[in-house]
């Protein structure tokens, strides 16, 4: 059958109403008319596929893998379609009606200093959308040129020793580091390997190089063991701790928690613009890494302390004037919302990667914080994700209270 994609959700599916009720299809362009099949019907939607697969120049798995759900768009119309779906979603869940949003570019390929591929026998690559069927990957346009390279030796060694199961590869200022799961000989794997990459880590055990790598942002350094959590477009998150440092430094911060610190990057960068800097954070290697990575820069007004931030900040004896938040995709919990309203802190700097817990996280504030600003960086381009900073100001009737 053949519909008209009216609008996109906040997904990038296009929408479309076959009497009156919604179909979600993914793939497609808003105003395109276009022949589907629906392939799951709902009580109130239903999901299509368009029949005619889409011919997409910088990627010929973008038809089966689930990476990439707006690559089709050309790259102003993504910029576009991100704008417009958080001011829909703060349209719809908040008071606010933004308007003249800023996105700031990331560059549009070759942007991912990480991967995860998927090994069986001699395939490699990733699953397609939605199921464990494995779409073999000869190049994904998405990595940083050193992942490409490498994953061309990977597909040649998988061609004769087929006993891998899975590879991680980050690729740090130039730096590779390459973790290996599987059965397959050790030996053959580090004879393979070790003159290629810069660290070689195979079922967990350092086989070859250096445990961890040095990455450089802002002019701060920062080391990257195996397990350690970074972002994976460098480009993406150097403009997002600028516009961060640019906020500290209008607030004048004195004391500045860093709650969901990770390893410490936020914080690290920001405490040449305070007088302290107080990180949470839950993992315990990230709390060792930020330890670390403050000893690795000389910065001696950092403290970070491990455990549930909502359970962790009651204990604390500094006050702060600015609270900076980075938390994961399902936004701030309740018991730290109850505990921001009754803290009653000058400033929130807010850093979130799903406008749809920051939008309610901001309505749940609302009666004692004010938004003041939002900022959108386009830090997954050719994805439906997005990166946004927004400050929140305490409200003259809460601070005169």
């Amino acid at each position: 059958m053949k519909v008209k994609i009216i609008d996109y959700d906040h997904q990038g599916r296009g929408i479309a109403k076959i009497n009156n009720k919604i179909v979600f299809i993914p793939k497609v362009k808003l105003n395109e008319e276009v022949s589907i099949d629906i392939v799951n019907s709902k009580k109130n939607y239903s999901l299509g596929k368009r029949c005619n697969p889409l011919k997409v120049k910088y990627c010929p798995y973008y038809n089966e893998c689930g990476g990439c759900q707006i690559g089709h768009l050309t790259y102003n119309e993504q910029l576009e379609f991100k704008k417009n779906t958080i001011k829909n979603i703060f349209s719809k869940y908040t008071n606010y009606n933004l308007e003249n949003l800023d996105i700031l570019k990331t560059k549009q390929y070759n942007y991912r200093n990480k991967v995860t591929f998927h090994i069986k026998k001699d395939k490699i690559g990733y699953y397609e959308e939605r199921s464990n069927n494995l779409i073999s990957i000869d190049k994904c346009n998405l990595l940083d040129s050193n992942i490409i390279n490498l994953t061309a030796s990977l597909n040649s060694f998988i061609k004769v020793h087929k006993k891998l199961t899975k590879a991680i590869i980050k690729s740090l200022d130039g730096k590779i580091m390459l973790i290996l799961e599987g059965k397959e000989d050790k030996e053959s794997i580090k004879e393979f390997f070790s003159f290629l990459v810069s660290s070689l880590y195979y079922n967990n055990e350092l086989i070859s190089g250096v445990p961890a790598l040095m990455i450089e942002v802002l002019s701060k350094k920062f080391m990257v063991r195996k397990d350690s959590f970074f972002q994976v477009n460098k480009e993406g998150i150097s403009l997002i701790y600028k516009e961060v440092i640019d906020l500290v430094k209008e607030l004048n911060s004195n004391i500045i928690y860093d709650l969901y610190c990770g390893t410490g990057t936020i914080s690290l960068l920001v405490s040449d613009y305070a007088k302290k800097v107080i990180g949470i954070e839950v993992i315990e290697d990230g709390v060792m890494d930020a330890k670390s990575n403050a000893k690795l820069n000389n910065i001696t007004n950092t403290e970070f302390y491990l455990g549930d931030v909502s359970k962790v900040i009651n204990k604390l004896k500094y006050v702060p004037d600015t609270i900076i938040l980075d938390p994961p995709r399902s936004g701030i919990s309740k018991d730290l919302i109850d505990f921001l309203l009754s803290l009653k802190v000058k400033n929130i700097i807010y850093i979130s990667c799903n406008p749809l817990t920051l939008a309610r996280d901001i309505n749940l504030l609302d009666s004692e914080y004010k938004l003041k600003s939002i900022k959108l960086v386009d830090e997954f381009p050719n994805t439906y994700h997005l990166e946004s900073i927004t400050l929140l100001k305490l409200r003259k009737k809460a601070y005169n209270n």
